[in-house]
């Protein structure tokens, strides 16, 4: 599996001069290989390779200064070709917009593929001499040494680096290569290592046990600094130099939420893996929810997609499980009996008419994922062990309850039984 580790990098003043400097010469060449593909196409109805988009990058490489080899190093030019052949195929595959012509300030990454850089303690050879890179110092061709703060090590084989701008500070990302964790047997795993979850905006996770984090809405903390520099921003005139120190408050800021939101997320990863070896979450679709305007820019500020993501990742990284499951009807339904009980979102009891269990609403979304996500594992009678990462539909309660029961019927499907007994099972 690959894994990215970034570090702060403090370059010089003249360094950092010369970085930007090619930051804006890449950035013209992105645009002028974005034509060229698209007037291909105009013109010939055909469609220019990625190995065809790179012969135009070195076509236009030995016509202009500023992107030759004494000026720049050749993978990274090469790297630009690459970028415009994957924005369009992403884009022809629906992942993303059609690329657009990149402005100069927008343009804040520059990638080495495979050479040009060298690792903080390898050795290294330059002009029939072998020097060694001293600890928190990386070397770049064409730029020189740079300090570097490497607070962990990195870990697995390098594949790439990247250097990148954001807000007034220098960031390098190596990409590395880890091995593959092997995943810890199931069979053996204690039903209390194994952790149910339900996101919410008033808790952040409520797990299957009864604990829950509090949602820490870091975006409305720090709303009214926002909304108070963006009106002195505005009042500025544009491009002047009072502009671009605003501008860059304004970017610290936003870059300030988003390390407080990413460093919350790393911790409730961490506590969650410390103790369980399988947790099981609702996966759900942002586009969907972000469709209620009422609620969109809190549900943006808990950013519960990048959380599944991230959990998801870590769980492959330390060889242990997770499950994601559909959230359809795990807010409706009873964990305990499979009750039908309809309640909208001003309810945050769950008491069930049938069985009378009366508990959180929270919580009982999370008993409900855990039981779903544990019979899909295998731990129910006669079924084999699957493993999460097969190309399989998400573990769903859909199904299991006819569509007038989504409007609070309490008719049941005469087929319903088998899937209830399979969780009674459990």
């Amino acid at each position: 599996m690959l894994a990215a580790f970034r570090y702060r990098m403090y370059p010089k003043p003249w360094q950092e001069r010369l970085l930007k400097s090619h930051l804006s010469r890449l950035c013209a060449l992105y645009n002028e290989l974005r034509d060229l593909k698209i007037n291909t196409w105009r013109e010939k109805h055909a469609s220019l390779s990625e190995d065809e988009l790179r012969q135009a990058a070195l076509d236009i490489r030995k016509r202009d200064e500023g992107l030759q080899e004494k000026e720049i190093h050749s993978q990274v030019v090469q790297n630009v070709a690459t970028r415009v052949y994957t924005a369009f195929k992403n884009h022809f595959g629906g992942r993303a917009r059609f690329p657009k012509r990149k402005r100069e300030r927008r343009y804040r990454s520059l990638t080495y593929p495979q050479s040009g850089f060298r690792a903080c303690g390898k050795v290294f050879e330059e002009k029939n001499r072998t020097e060694l890179i001293e600890k928190g110092r990386l070397y770049l061709s064409k730029v020189g040494f740079l300090r570097i703060f490497m607070h962990r090590p990195s870990n697995g084989r390098i594949k790439n680096l990247t250097i990148k701008y954001d807000a007034g500070e220098w960031y390098a990302v190596f990409v590395c290569k880890l091995p593959d964790q092997q995943k810890v047997p199931i069979e053996g795993i204690p039903e209390d290592h194994v952790k149910g979850g339900d996101l919410g905006l008033i808790n952040f996770l409520t797990l299957s046990d009864g604990s829950s984090t509090e949602c820490p809405r870091y975006l409305k903390r720090s709303e009214e600094k926002i909304k108070r520099l963006q009106r002195v921003l505005s009042r500025a005139i544009m491009g002047s130099r009072n502009f671009r120190r605003l501008a860059l408050r304004l970017a610290r800021l936003h870059r300030r939420v988003t390390y407080q939101r990413l460093n919350y997320q790393n911790q409730v990863i961490a506590n969650l893996y410390k103790e369980n070896d399988v947790v099981i979450l609702e996966r759900m679709r942002m586009e969907d929810l972000l469709r209620n305007h009422c609620l969109a820019k809190s549900i943006q500020d808990a950013a519960f997609g990048k959380f599944v993501r991230k959990t998801q990742f870590k769980a492959d990284m330390l060889g242990k499980w997770f499950v994601p499951v559909d959230p359809w009807g795990t807010t409706q339904l009873c964990c305990n009996c499979f009750e039908w009980v309809p309640k909208d979102l001003r309810e945050r009891r769950h008491r069930c008419p049938n069985c009378g269990i009366d508990l959180k609403r929270d919580e009982n979304s999370a008993l409900l994922i855990r039981r779903l996500g544990l019979l899909w594992l295998g731990y129910a009678p006669g079924r084999g062990v699957k493993t999460p990462m097969e190309p399989e539909p998400l573990p769903s309660l859909r199904g299991m309850a006819s569509l007038c029961e989504e409007v609070g019927s309490s008719r049941l499907q005469s087929w319903r039984g088998r899937h209830r007994a399979f969780f009674f099972r459990n």
